[in-house]
């Protein structure tokens, strides 16, 4: 016969065992367990000038982020998303700024003046006349109106900060359609917390379970099992086999 067969059913509104164990002395409410597991820490940091500064920021231990009835509102394809964009950003203030200076001075650098080839081989110029000392060939570049490097006027460098500003842009892009498509899928949590609020956890036995008017069974469920029976019950189930607290 299951464990669970032969245990006898508690009164209504008692704390239910644990079916792993048959014990209610390490069991205790799943939010009251989730709560108890985050904590404010004080986090002290030396900056340039050697000044300490003290901030304080709240850590959750793993077993409360199992026990969390939804996943974080932010997912590391967002943060990646996010923190690529910074390096991409200043690459683009950087590079706009320098193709703006590169362009200023070619345009204050005005045309070249100076005669073409052709001319300065006609007999009669002054390099063929006698006395005078013969003047080196003219590069083919003498004449180019603006460097290799630049195409149509514009350096090239500020070709590439055009390009870093379309990454950012694509990139922020990426980051608010994560985060709203996220906080969409989000919006059952109310949902899951209902069920969420029923559970219990058993500290013996690692498990966590349900009583009978949950309607879910009353079957001890690993932690794994527990997220993805409250998580479904919000319409995010799929990501709680993403989800690694």
């Amino acid at each position: 016969m299951p464990i669970n067969d032969a245990l006898p059913q508690p009164p209504r509104g008692s704390m239910p065992p644990c079916p792993g164990c048959a014990l209610t002395d390490q069991v205790r409410a799943v939010p009251a367990v989730h709560m108890a597991e985050r904590r404010n820490v004080t986090v002290h940091s030396s900056d340039r000038d050697g000044r300490t500064q003290t901030r304080t920021q709240e850590e959750v231990s793993a077993l409360g982020r199992a026990l969390a009835p939804a996943p974080p509102a932010t997912s590391t394809a967002f943060k990646a998303l996010v923190i690529l964009s910074f390096p991409a950003l200043a690459g683009a203030v950087v590079t706009f700024t320098e193709g703006i200076h590169q362009r200023n001075a070619a345009a204050d650098s005005g045309p070249d003046l100076s005669p073409p080839a052709w001319v300065t081989k006609q007999p009669g110029f002054p390099n063929d006349l006698p006395g005078f000392p013969k003047a080196p060939p003219s590069s083919p570049l003498a004449h180019t109106a603006a460097p290799l490097a630049d195409v149509n006027g514009t350096p090239t460098v500020l070709l590439v900060s055009y390009l870093l500003i379309g990454a950012v842009i694509a990139l922020l892009a990426g980051a608010t359609a994560l985060f709203l498509a996220r906080r969409r899928r989000l919006a059952g949590r109310p949902r899951a917390e209902r069920l969420w609020n029923q559970a219990w956890y058993c500290a013996r036995c690692a498990t966590a379970h349900f009583p009978p008017a949950a309607g879910q069974g009353t079957g001890a469920l690993t932690l794994t099992d527990f997220r993805r029976t409250v998580w479904t019950a919000g319409g995010y189930g799929d990501l709680a086999d993403r989800y690694h607290p």
